[in-house]
């Protein structure tokens, strides 16, 4: 192989590792899985009304919801996570926990997460809570092992689980309303992505602060050291109302 040729090769293997890395880093398969529920939710009925990737204001800073529907039968707030393997977690665990490969990682609970979500947006909207129906939506890759009353679905039975709710509790001109303001509200544009992803940071910030000071993130009363199953933790005193754990 000459010189060109060998320059052109090693390029183009560059190039090729180069997309490899994007095209599978964490934040391109979440954006694949928000775009395949997308394609799902516009697939529903006109009654049903879809803001997709909405970042909205709170009272300290922004939260960026995946998916929301807004419907005669309530609003879906819909959480996405395209993992796939062995999800295990339950309602109340502050930590589920994936396996994948003999990997085993933990994440944040998403009920717990989607659960912020709709505290928000009951307090811009002025809603009770009771008129919010959340879901998580896990890639069609994944086997859910997870006890819970919120319905935790694969990609695939996600539309029948919207269709099941008929119980009419919002009328045509409520959900028309509740849709124009949340479309009103919903953050664009790169500068107030970027105001989003600061306040995230400050808040993760803030929150090992306070981990680091021996106090609870969550309530702000002391971290207690504990012996669990698989290990020791820190866990909140203020247990069982608050269930906040940070391991060791």
């Amino acid at each position: 192989m000459n010189t060109k040729l060998y320059v052109i090769a090693f390029v183009l293997l560059a190039l090729a590792a180069i997309v490899n890395r994007l095209f599978n880093s964490p934040k391109a398969k979440g954006k694949a899985g928000e775009a395949s529920v997308a394609r799902i939710l516009h697939s529903l009925p006109e009654e049903y009304k879809t803001l997709n990737d909405v970042i909205i204001p709170q009272e300290k800073g922004t939260t960026q919801i995946d998916h929301i529907v807004v419907s005669p039968y309530g609003i879906f707030v819909i959480e996405t996570k395209n993992y796939g393997g062995w999800i295990y977690g339950a309602e109340t665990s502050e930590c589920w926990k994936q396996t994948f490969r003999a990997k085993k990682n933990d994440f944040h609970s998403p009920i717990r997460q989607n659960w912020g979500h709709i505290l928000a947006l009951s307090a811009y909207l002025q809603l009770d809570k009771s008129v919010f129906k959340p879901i998580i939506v896990f890639s069609d890759k994944a086997t859910l092992k997870v006890t819970a009353k919120t319905p935790v679905v694969n990609l695939r039975t996600l539309k029948s689980v919207i269709l099941n709710e008929r119980q009419q509790i919002l009328s045509s001109a409520d959900v028309a309303s509740i849709y124009e303001k949340i479309s009103n509200a919903k953050i664009v544009g790169a500068d107030r992505e970027k105001e989003h992803v600061t306040a995230v940071k400050n808040k993760i910030a803030e929150q090992q602060t306070a981990i680091q000071n021996g106090k609870c993130p969550k309530c702000g009363n002391a971290l207690v050291l504990r012996h669990g199953k698989y290990g020791d933790f820190y866990g909140c005193a203020n247990y069982p109302k608050c269930r906040f754990i940070q391991k060791i």
